[in-house]
């Protein structure tokens, strides 16, 4: 009768030549990951805790803090929140020089760190050691994320809330820069107007003096109106005197007498009215050039200061370069380090090396070293 017998297949020689290798060094092994995982758990209680605070912001855009996005002065649509380059700009100054300059001085980064300011490369030391615990990202939605780590919980809000703060304070200082340079631009050019103004005024003054013209289009109608009834008031004058030299006799001598007085004065009135004529043709060419001259000079000035008064109501007022998303709070849980992790992994670790170690001095017991070096 047949037997239905299962062959078993037997193990690879070389995978039982691990096994009795790893058996034989079994204690070893043990020893040593027992000894590397009881380093690691005195070493993670040695490393000290550190608490994580975070804080996130939106870049505001410059236009919200421009005099077209805060008095209107254009009918194009302003941007509430910054994109792009506003937030490369901001990125910018969050890691910038001044930034970290001002969180050293402002929490004694040397003595919280524990470093020797007196050394020459004090300097470089604290601010490694602050931009290892110091990071700033973008978030996938464009908002700007702050994160500080220390020891004390406390401290860590705080310096979060003060390093954003001084984003805002440094990026506002750069805008307000740019803004203070137009208002002295336009604060100059205010002053350059007004002495061009009173040096056209002095001469329009000079002018009406010489010439005794004082309103050029009042005065030449007024002057058009006495000559054109002067001429009437002469020819009615002259022909009155006519009639009466051919009627002749006694009682028109008189007559004659007082229309050849009128006629007179009436011509002596001309000439001086003709005289008036010349100075006014003479002078209103120069004058109504200079008038004009003032009168566009009147309005980019007025211009010039409501613009003026706008850049000074914008510096005078209180503005922001970010919106605070997220408020940095004093954090309750440690973020590192995380001992049980530090533990597993030294555990495994160890004993990685462990078996290497042992499967390498076994394979090694196999070899003649003396006749492989001869």
């Amino acid at each position: 009768m047949a037997s239905d017998t299962k062959s078993t297949k037997p193990a690879p020689p070389h995978l039982i030549g691990v096994l009795r290798s790893l058996w034989q060094w079994r204690m070893p092994i043990i020893y040593v990951t027992l000894a590397g995982t009881l380093l690691a758990v005195i070493i993670s209680l040695l490393v000290p805790e550190y608490y994580t605070s975070r804080t996130a912001f939106l870049t505001i855009s410059p236009d919200q803090v421009s005099i077209d996005g805060v008095f209107g002065n254009n009918n194009s649509r302003i941007q509430f929140y910054g994109t792009g380059d506003d937030i490369d700009r901001l990125m910018a100054v969050a890691e910038s020089d001044a930034l970290v300059d001002q969180m050293v001085q402002k929490f004694h980064l040397y003595k919280a760190y524990d470093i020797d300011s007196t050394k020459k490369k004090a300097p470089v030391y604290v601010r490694r050691e602050f931009l290892g615990l110091y990071d700033v990202t973008k978030t996938p939605r464009d908002a700007i994320e702050l994160e500080i780590s220390d020891r004390d919980p406390i401290r860590a809000a705080d310096m979060a809330r003060a390093a954003r703060e001084e984003i805002n304070k440094i990026s506002l200082e750069l805008i307000r820069g740019t803004q203070e340079r137009s208002a002295a631009g336009l604060r100059s050019e205010v002053q350059n107007r007004e002495e061009t103004l009173k040096e056209i005024n002095r001469r329009l003054g000079d002018l009406r003096e010489k010439y005794g013209v004082y309103n050029t289009r009042a005065q030449s109608e007024a002057l058009a109106q006495q000559t054109t009834s002067m001429q009437s008031t002469t020819a009615s004058t002259e022909a009155k005197l006519l009639a009466y030299r051919q009627r002749g006799g006694r009682g028109a001598r008189d007559s004659i007498a007082k229309y050849e007085i009128q006629l007179a004065g009436l011509r002596s009135a001309r000439t001086n009215l003709d005289s008036q004529l010349v100075r006014l043709n003479l002078s209103i060419g120069s004058i109504e050039n200079l008038e004009e001259e003032r009168e566009d000079l009147n309005d980019a000035l007025s211009e010039d200061r409501i613009r003026l008064k706008q850049f000074e109501t914008i510096l005078r007022s209180e503005q922001r370069a970010l919106e605070v998303v997220e408020e940095a709070k004093v954090p309750v849980a440690k973020s590192y380090p995380i001992r049980s992790l530090m533990v597993i992994g030294a555990f495994m670790f160890s004993f990685i090396i462990a078996v290497v170690g042992a499967l390498l001095i076994d394979t090694a017991r196999g070899y003649d070293w003396r006749e492989i070096f001869s």
